[in-house]
């Protein structure tokens, strides 16, 4: 799995825009935004990456992709501070979540980090398996 990351104009429209391009190509978007100044940031996992890079390129709209993972954590106060903790004492540093879903019981986000194999080690069973039909 992969993130995008791009960066528009804080104005009326550009987000829009983006979302209209990526649905009508049939991409759908989980996504977060923030804005500072005259720009936002945008960031996204896509259900059809592929598609999601061709549109992107056609509408001239600049972006990274990153690589990622997805992660398990209990929706309970704690949680985060010991699973980013783990990272911390790993030496990984996360940069990035996008929140994915969320119940009751359960938060689970994809992360991008500086050391993917180090960030598995440490979260052992966090991490959840993009090959795995049950996640």
């Amino acid at each position: 799995m992969s993130v995008f990351t791009v960066d528009l104009k804080n104005q009326p429209g550009e987000l829009a825009r983006l979302c209209e391009a990526m649905a009508d190509c049939g991409v759908n978007l989980v996504l977060s935004a923030t804005t500072r100044g005259e720009g936002g940031t945008v960031v996204f996992i896509a259900d059809d990456e592929a598609s999601a890079q061709t549109v992107l390129e056609n509408t001239g709209i600049g972006y990274t992709m990153r690589p990622a993972l997805t992660i398990r954590m209990e929706n309970q106060p704690g949680t985060g501070a010991t699973t980013f903790r783990k990272l911390a004492n790993a030496g990984v540093n996360a940069d990035l979540l996008l929140p994915v879903r969320v119940s009751d019981d359960l938060f689970f986000a994809v992360i991008c980090v500086d050391d993917a194999d180090k960030a598995r080690h440490a979260l052992g069973e966090q991490v959840i398996d993009e090959s795995d039909p049950a996640r």
